[in-house]
């Protein structure tokens, strides 16, 4: 797969749990700006297993595109 901007790629896959290897990050916020998708599924487990299964030694991102998160989940900073 090609690098892609971040927010293009979660406007491509919306609602869905996103496995992306780190090409760019904004060094000054840690903001990631791009990647390349590895995975992605409805199902954040799917993505998991994935993750555990890679052999990559890249930074990688695991991140659900909604705009909030699915009901029963919470994010803590």
């Amino acid at each position: 797969m090609k690098t892609e901007k971040i927010e293009a790629i979660k406007k491509r896959f919306h609602r869905e749990w996103l496995l992306i290897e780190l090409d760019k990050v904004d060094e000054s916020t840690t903001t990631p700006i791009s990647g390349r998708l590895l995975f992605h599924s409805p199902h954040r487990d799917e993505v998991y297993s994935r993750l555990l299964s890679l052999r990559r030694r890249k930074a990688v991102l695991v991140e659900n595109s909604a705009d909030s998160l699915p009901k029963g989940y919470a994010a803590a900073f």
